[in-house]
């Protein structure tokens, strides 16, 4: 009997997905590296560093360099406050409202508010070449076609503009022209890929879910986050879902920590290392179960 593939499956989240940092250190630290790995939106990134560099350590050391690089200040990452919108000043409210309303003008007239050319900038700093495989690791990535809505899969040709498309957060990054489809983030319609590292061939999928939980960043007092709110509920509902369809599940405690909040990524990859120990066991269980499945039935038996 041929012996189970192993997928790790990495979702999208943002600053959240260093967490993913975490999770890859303690795999190595295991002595299991996946025959897939699969990423969406900021895990696609993780996962096309990951697979060139061959290490968690150089795969934190590049993303920090990216963070921490002038094209990626040019970003604005640093300029959104989802926090204490209101405020408590009169002054603060106006000054809220007047941002707002920039924002939505800017929205009838733009594909995203920040241009491509400086998204593509940034990401080019690590996205240096087209490496899908490496030492018999496959890589997967995963965007969605706006138009059709399906998940769109890659898995082999030039590697940056699967990045640009998995990492396309609709609104804020332009979408990605790709031949005929114009794609944006993969967790649209998959936030944790999970199905595509089944579709790879994983027999055992290990998914990392960094997506934000169902927690009000402001107070619902505004039709904006009132219709945030909402989203955010459907698409909780339906990550959880397919969420079901893995292994083993790790999932980061981070309450109302918004996407954006760079300057905190190393806790985050502390988080990653924190959960993968607290599910340490259940991991190995299962992981070994999957290897030796005549065992675990006789183990189960008596």
């Amino acid at each position: 009997m041929s012996r189970p593939r192993f997928g790790l499956a990495l979702g999208g989240g943002g600053a959240r997905g260093f967490a993913h940092v975490g999770v890859l250190q303690r795999l190595e630290e295991s002595g299991i590296r996946p025959d897939f790995i699969t990423g969406t939106s900021m895990g696609a990134l993780i996962a096309a560093i990951y697979t060139r560099t061959g290490s968690a350590a150089a795969t934190n050391e590049e993303l920090n360099s990216l963070t921490e690089s002038e094209a990626f200040e040019r970003l604005g990452m640093h300029l959104i406050n989802v926090n204490g919108r209101g405020g408590e000043s009169f002054w603060h409210q106006v000054s809220s409202a007047i941002q707002d309303r920039i924002v939505i003008n800017l929205a009838h007239s733009k594909e995203g508010l920040v241009r491509s050319e400086r998204i593509q900038a940034a990401i080019e700093i690590v996205i240096t070449e087209d490496k899908w495989t490496d030492s018999g690791m496959s890589l997967g990535i995963v965007a969605t076609d706006l138009y059709s809505g399906e998940d769109v899969y890659f898995t082999e040709g030039p590697l940056l503009p699967a990045v640009l498309a998995s990492l396309a957060i609709p609104g804020f990054l332009p979408p990605i022209h790709f031949k005929d489809k114009i794609l944006v983030d993969g967790g649209v319609s998959q936030q944790v890929p999970i199905r595509l590292a089944r579709e790879m061939g994983a027999d055992f999928v290990l998914a990392v879910d960094v997506g934000q939980d169902i927690y009000p960043l402001t107070e619902m007092d505004n039709a904006m986050a009132i219709m945030s709110q909402s989203e955010n509920i459907r698409s909780c509902h339906y990550r959880d879902m397919l969420n079901r369809e893995a292994d083993v599940l790790l999932l980061p405690e981070m309450p109302g920590v918004h996407w954006s909040a760079y300057d905190q990524r190393e806790r985050f990859v502390q988080l990653g290392v924190e959960v993968f120990d607290a599910q340490r066991e259940i991991l190995n269980r299962a992981w070994h179960e999957k290897r030796h499945p005549f065992l675990a039935r006789l183990k189960n038996l008596f």
